[in-house]
């Protein structure tokens, strides 16, 4: 009897000794906060250059950690672009491999435990950022607009809270979010909790309509609706403004080029100029929710450990190229801001990165010391961020395409879509539309066009309007003779990662570049 109460005590403090130890490598283990807000374009936070925009809370995160200069989604297979560009980040999976994962049912479960309790290894939501990391012992906490991302990972959060806020009163406005997050913060602090976390703040804004605060349209001299002449203190045209986009690319009816509350058709100064400031207002907004998320960590003593991301599901045009939405691959709706704070990333720095943001999940990872999940086509860009490389790849592939969609409707067609690749300062673009009508074909010098200037940005309308003159080379290269041999390089590079992706549809001049490539080998 004595010695198997000596036993018992053994094993009980063995227990608790195990127990602690588990503890304690939980609360070694770095948090993680991922910010995403909704259609921002890189281009409107100083970090990229913008210095109309006032995003201090943004600032000071890219002031205490790295900016990548060179992030991309790989694109989408639908008009509403965030869906899949969402469900990659959720699941580290590239474009092709997440087509019906959006729109897949599951069970509705009266819980999350219980949702996650049902999950089996053969579930695709199995190897997604709340399951992984649930799994490795983090409470995982998500606040997000609704039904357009990946459902069935979303509701394996330990919280999961959903609601539209485009709004500019508080209750159904970017402040919404932020409060949630304050009550999951201050309820960590009170329950003393240890275990890490992983917060997912997903923000509603700047997508439309861009409904901001009456003091930040003051700012930034907009209203709901656009005046009939712009006002001073609108932000400027985007160099890139155009008032019509040069030829159909397969998006002209959808809903962003043509129903977007306070613009609808309208491409003129005073509409663009005024939509802006919207999009400014919307993003200082929740830029000041960011900096209440950031004080309170502060405030926990818990920022020090906390790796953030901050990013965006996509870029938006809003008049650049003639264009409102996110269904093109120019930079400007292809590139998304990506800025990562945390232990051990140099205060400041800035690196190219070539990053997809299907390599978030990989990366939390590394940074967790947990196991990739072997469903990733991601890659960690965790040796970019510790400045142990400038890049994780060389080369760039982006999709616009409706592939669940119907297509050849109100002029609507975008099937095969709109492709691009890029490689170090080159880019191409092209367009297989309009049920095969519009066959156009884009190259770009990136170095010497940033802004990807076409020759319509020459017209002197155009140059009265946005007070830029373009130089006579700043113009689409593919069909300059000099060009050429750069052409054929890039229109192979381009059907090398559609292959290597597996994309399904082939454009209208490939068969040519096979037979190109076939002679050659």
């Amino acid at each position: 009897m004595k010695r198997n109460v000596i036993i018992f005590t053994l094993s009980a403090f063995l227990t608790m000794v195990t127990g602690c130890e588990v503890n304690k490598q939980q609360s070694e283990k770095p948090n993680i906060l991922f910010i995403v807000t909704d259609d921002q374009s890189p281009y409107s936070l100083k970090a990229y250059g913008n210095q109309i925009c006032q995003t201090q809370n943004i600032d000071r995160l890219a002031e205490g950690g790295m900016t990548l200069t060179s992030a991309y989604i790989q694109g989408a297979w639908m008009s509403a672009v965030c869906v899949p560009s969402r469900t990659q980040i959720m699941t580290g999976r590239s474009l092709w491999r997440t087509v019906g994962l959006p729109t897949t049912p599951s069970a509705n479960f009266e819980t999350p435990a219980k949702a996650n309790a049902a999950l089996l290894p053969e579930d695709p939501e199995y190897y997604s950022i709340p399951a992984v990391f649930n799994r490795a012992g983090y409470i995982t906490f998500r606040t997000c607009k609704s039904s357009t991302s990946y459902d069935n990972a979303d509701k394996l959060f330990t919280y999961n809270y959903e609601k539209w806020c485009v709004r500019a009163e508080d209750e159904s406005g970017s402040k919404w979010h932020g409060d949630k997050v304050l009550e999951f913060l201050e309820m960590r602090q009170s329950q003393k909790q240890q275990q890490p976390f992983l917060i997912y703040l997903g923000f509603s804004h700047p997508h439309d309509p861009r409904h901001g605060k009456e003091e930040l349209y003051k700012k930034y001299g907009a209203s709901d609706e656009a005046p009939a002449s712009p006002d001073p203190k609108a932000p400027p045209l985007p160099i890139n403004y155009l008032p019509k986009h040069p030829f159909k690319h397969g998006n002209d009816s959808g809903r962003d080029e043509t129903r977007v509350q306070g613009v609808m058709n309208r491409r003129d100064e005073a509409t663009i100029r005024n939509e802006k400031g919207r999009e400014y207002a919307c993003i200082e907004n929740l830029d000041i929710q960011i900096g209440r998320v950031l004080n309170k960590l502060e405030e926990m003593g818990e920022l020090n450990n906390t790796y953030i991301f901050f990013t965006g599901d996509n870029g938006i045009a809003i008049g650049r190229h003639g264009l409102m939405g996110k269904q093109n691959l120019y930079e400007h709706s292809w590139r998304v801001p990506l800025i990562v704070k945390g232990p051990g990333i140099k205060t400041g720095s800035r690196a190219l990165g070539n990053i997809y943001l299907m390599d978030v999940l990989p990366t939390m990872c590394d940074m967790a010391g947990i196991e990739q999940p072997h469903t990733c086509d991601g890659k960690s860009f965790l040796s970019v961020l510790v400045g142990k490389a400038e890049t994780i790849r060389d080369v760039l592939y982006g999709v616009f395409n409706m592939y669940k969609e119907n297509y050849g409707v109100h002029d609507n067609g975008s099937r095969p879509g709109i492709r691009a690749v890029k490689k170090g300062d080159w880019k191409l673009i092209k367009y297989d539309v309009n049920n095969g009508q519009i066959h156009e074909t884009q190259l770009f010098n990136l170095k010497e066009n940033p802004h990807e200037l076409l020759k319509e940005h020459q017209d002197t309308s155009v140059i009265r309007l946005t007070g830029n003159t373009p130089e006579s080379h700043q113009v689409n290269l593919a069909n300059d003779p000099t060009y050429a041999e750069k052409l054929t390089e890039m229109e192979k590079l381009l059907l090398k990662q559609q292959h290597k992706y597996n994309d399904p549809f082939l454009l209208w001049n490939h068969k040519e570049i096979l037979e190109k490539i076939n002679l050659e080998n």
